[in-house]
């Protein structure tokens, strides 16, 4: 089996960060047709900008199999880590009460485990992940990386401003045992009614809020069956988590960041990051995805997924036989 990504990646969801929006863009005329008169009423006097933009995202997402790949090659021959001992999972990188939950949890002891999570409503949970430490290592380790010249992409077809932890390093012997040997399991016992299937893949990256970069992200889901979402820094003010409706802000509620904590959602739920007024946030997210799951439909598009393979990597986590 080969992994995959669905083509609707190269032709939907495009996100208009100025008029937040996300469009679909096939050919000129279906999107004249689809979007210009929306568009219009929303203020935008020349569609001819809002094209190119989208034209550059639809390339950059064409190239991404092959750009990631190169960019990986070249970080790993040249990159000099900061804090090398946190490219592996250790235990004490864990907050204690993680480790607890999952201890009550394997024992049947339920209701000691719901005293060290919260459940926020509609099945969005949070606890501890990370100790303070790691976090603070975590977070001196993204900057110096920022600071170099090695090459990096988006993190996402939203967020300008993160770092893909894939291509850093970071998947083989430290994410990839943490969603395995942790997360999952926890997953399994808050969503006990869910038809969650084995997870087989991830995407996991930083996102980084402060002013003159990322502020604020409209509504949206992920490209997830769950998403785990972790706060590394949270020197702020503003910059909530928002779980709710889009237009229909009552029936929402907010989740406010705490370093080391982190909240647990379906990938379907919808959500939005409310505006940063001052300081920085910085989180770890994790798309968690099963194929067995995204292979019956797309999560993206709503349809059976037309598949093409990546030749390395996890791709967006579809897989197709040889």
């Amino acid at each position: 089996m080969n992994f995959a990504r669905c083509l609707c990646f190269l032709e939907s969801n495009v996100y208009i960060k100025n008029f937040g929006l996300h469009v679909a863009f096939k050919t000129e005329e279906q999107f004249y047709n689809s979007y210009g008169k929306t568009l219009s009423e929303m203020g935008c006097t020349d569609l001819g900008p809002v094209v190119k933009e989208i034209k550059a995202e639809l390339e950059r997402r064409r190239r991404i199999p092959q750009d990631s790949i190169e960019r990986a090659d070249y970080i790993k021959s040249n990159y000099k880590p900061l804090h090398q001992d946190i490219f592996e999972l250790q235990e004490n990188f864990l907050h204690p009460d993680l480790l607890g939950m999952l201890n009550y949890f394997n024992h049947g002891l339920m209701d000691k485990a719901a005293t060290l999570y919260k459940n926020h409503g509609v099945e969005v949970f949070s606890f501890p992940i990370f100790s303070v430490e790691f976090c603070t290592k975590f977070i001196a380790e993204i900057n110096h990386f920022n600071k170099t010249s090695m090459p990096k992409g988006r993190p996402n077809s939203m967020n300008n401003y993160g770092v893909l932890l894939d291509e850093l390093g970071f998947n083989e012997r430290l994410l990839t045992p943490l969603r395995t040997k942790y997360l999952e399991p926890l997953t399994r016992f808050l969503f006990p009614h869910e038809n969650i299937k084995a997870f087989d893949s991830h995407k996991a990256f930083t996102v980084d809020y402060e002013e003159n970069k990322d502020t604020d992200l409209g509504f949206h889901f992920d490209n997830a069956e769950m998403t785990v979402n972790i706060c590394l820094l949270a020197d702020c003010e503003g910059g909530e988590l928002f779980f709710g409706v889009p237009n229909d802000c009552d029936k929402g509620f907010g989740y406010v960041h705490e370093q080391g904590r982190g909240v647990i959602h379906r990938g379907s739920a919808f959500h939005c990051v409310l505006p940063l007024v001052t300081g920085r946030r910085v989180n770890l997210v994790i798309w968690m995805r099963s194929s067995l799951v995204r292979n019956l439909k797309c999560p993206m598009c709503g349809k059976t997924p037309t598949l093409e393979p990546v030749d390395k990597g996890w791709g967006d986590g579809f897989t197709i036989k040889n």
